[in-house]
């Protein structure tokens, strides 16, 4: 009885873990889109003005989480580390 409570706990528990890993992962993803498609504003080399044009409506979502990212980041580390539960 208390071994199978144990377990159904540890399994919700990895569950949300595991989201938490994926949800990360995500944000960096899109991070790094949104960097590749927008890095000549910081110098970085970017693909051709054409293509930056047609995906650019398809960057709404990453423009506001670059926008929040930034407007909340106090300690980078701190987030990873919150995240990977150090």
């Amino acid at each position: 009885m208390i071994g199978e409570d144990f377990f159904e706990l540890l399994k919700k528990m990895t569950k949300l873990q595991a989201t938490d890993y994926v949800k990360a992962e995500l944000t960096a993803q899109e991070e790094a889109f949104a960097l590749l498609l927008l890095g000549s504003f910081i110098g970085l080399p970017a693909p051709s003005a054409g293509l930056v044009i047609r995906l650019l409506p398809h960057l709404g979502p990453e423009l506001e989480l670059l926008e929040r990212r930034v407007a909340e980041s106090d300690d980078l580390f701190a987030q990873v580390a919150g995240v990977l539960r150090i």
